[in-house]
């Protein structure tokens, strides 16, 4: 029995963590949104936002996105997020888009077992793992379209990810809680997340996790399709420890649990049969093709998993080792490390699903990235703390991980406030002879020295050439018939 004085220690230091988290949960969101702030409109949104301002209602952008799904992607829930976005001003999305962003890191913190509560270290290592090693940031993260294409579908599929299995762990806890009742022994630990007492509003569920389904499936190809076999992973998990358990059988499946999964097919099914797909894939051509192809496919996909991940997968195998020895041998391992090992699987499922399409583009492999940092989180875990050596490692893994961030993320904020600038001096200069009524327009390109990889601005900027794409992009944005650049030491205007 533990006296006042002892209970009193324990509500400071749980109301202390949770002041700690609460404060770094803020700072996330203080530091993204910094970045979202300095990362100016680029290409495709300049493209897009032209497309929506011809819009006279909600009607039409519905229109011009079915129109867009009939000729070019199925991505139809993150094009339409894009569109309103560019209805209104660019800080509506910056705001927006790093709530989502703290969202994500947060469905990542949730999807880690065996971590303590309010476990600050663990989220730190989510944001500084994502800030590193994220694929492409400065794409799939700031650039206005790319994050509604891969932050928001990647939050809209962990949410329906996360809330599926929270709902397997609310009903396993509920029979669980039945059978020592009734004097059998407890089943073993299954794929899921916080304890619980049974869903309390199981029609409200069935109809909320089908529409979310349908949502999360038809958000990216092989990102959707990588939480669809994870879901199916941990159902399968359920039903299987019910069953060892002798659980009734009238009590292995729920509605919400059939009515979710076929949401989520239904809505990968509408994304990965779009008319537009098969135009786009007419349009590309590969060098080989038949089982030569498919190799060639293979062999590429290696690769990008090698450019993209050696090092996240590097840390992720050594804290597996470390599990592994801990453990002492592979059924204790599978035991109780079993959640990382299905993420590490689902991330692998999700690269080579790309194995389907022709060239992905490098951006693709964002929602894999996303499921093996649970992964490595989850090693990080689960490796135990009781000899002094791995707890000064994983301290250290954080700190080192902090102090290269920090300095970075320095560095590049003051890069990016540079190329904004830049940016935001062309924006009033082009505004200003587009009301002019100028049609042929000459402006610099940016200077060469503030390239830094949280910005895109570089790969988006003009050419010399009038005729390429992203000089088009802004003529027509800004309704020139032609917009050349030049190198900025060659102007002298501003």
């Amino acid at each position: 029995m533990k006296s006042v004085f002892e209970w009193q220690c324990i509500k400071y230091k749980e109301k202390r963590s949770r002041l700690f988290f609460g404060l770094t949960v803020f700072a996330a969101f203080v530091l993204i949104f910094i970045f979202n702030v300095l990362t100016p409109m680029m290409t495709d949104d300049l493209f897009y936002s032209r497309t929506v301002s011809e819009a006279s209602s909600i009607r039409d952008l519905f229109a011009q996105e079915y129109t867009q799904y009939m000729t070019w992607t199925g991505r139809s829930v993150c094009h339409m997020i894009l569109r309103f976005f560019l209805l209104t001003d660019k800080m509506v999305f910056n705001v927006a888009n790093s709530v989502v962003f703290v969202l994500l890191t947060l469905l990542i913190y949730w999807n880690v077992e065996h971590k303590r509560k309010y476990d600050t270290p663990v989220y730190l290592l989510i944001n500084l793992l994502l800030w590193m090693f994220g694929v492409v940031f400065r794409q799939t993260v700031l650039w206005e379209t790319g994050a509604c294409n891969y932050l928001w579908g990647s939050a809209i599929i962990m949410s329906f990810v996360t809330l599926y299995r929270y709902g397997l762990k609310r009903e396993s806890a509920s029979w669980k809680r039945d059978e020592k009742k009734e004097g059998s022994s407890a089943p073993k630990r299954g794929c899921s997340l916080n304890r619980g007492n049974g869903l309390k509003h199981p029609v409200l569920w069935a109809v909320f996790l089908s529409v979310l389904g349908v949502l999360a499936g038809w958000c990216n190809e092989n990102s959707s399709g990588g939480g669809l076999l994870m879901v199916l992973l941990c159902l399968g998990f359920y039903l299987y420890e019910q069953k060892k358990n002798n659980a009734g059988s009238g009590r292995l499946l729920k509605p919400w649990m059939v009515t979710g999964l076929i949401g989520q097919a239904v809505g990968l099914a509408f994304m990965v049969l779009a008319p537009g797909n098969a135009v786009r894939a007419a349009a590309r051509e590969e060098e080989h093709s038949g089982l030569l192809g498919y190799m060639a496919r293979f062999q590429k996909i290696t690769l990008a998993v090698r450019e993209n991940f050696l090092i996240l997968l590097i840390i992720g195998l050594l804290l597996f080792i470390i599990v592994y020895y801990q453990k002492k041998s592979w059924k204790a391992l599978w035991a109780y490390s079993r959640n990382g090992i299905l993420w590490s699987f689902v991330f692998l499922a999700t690269c080579y699903a790309l194995v389907m399409t022709a060239e992905p583009q490098a951006r693709a492999y964002f929602g894999a990235g996303v499921f093996l940092t649970i992964a490595v989180v989850q090693f990080f875990v689960d490796v135990e703390e009781r000899e002094a050596i791995f707890a000064s490692l994983k301290t250290g893994m954080i700190s080192g991980m902090l102090l290269v961030m920090f300095f970075t993320y320095m560095d590049s904020g003051a890069n990016l406030a540079r190329i904004y600038r830049e940016y935001n001096e062309r924006d009033v200069y082009l505004t200003q002879k587009a009301e002019e009524g100028v049609t042929d327009v000459t402006v610099p390109m940016l200077r060469p020295d503030f390239e830094t990889k949280y910005s895109d601005g570089y790969n988006s900027d003009i050419q010399e050439d009038p005729g390429y794409w992203v000089n088009v992009a802004y003529a027509s944005y800004y309704g020139f018939n032609s917009v050349s650049g030049v190198p900025r030491e060659e102007w002298t205007d501003y």
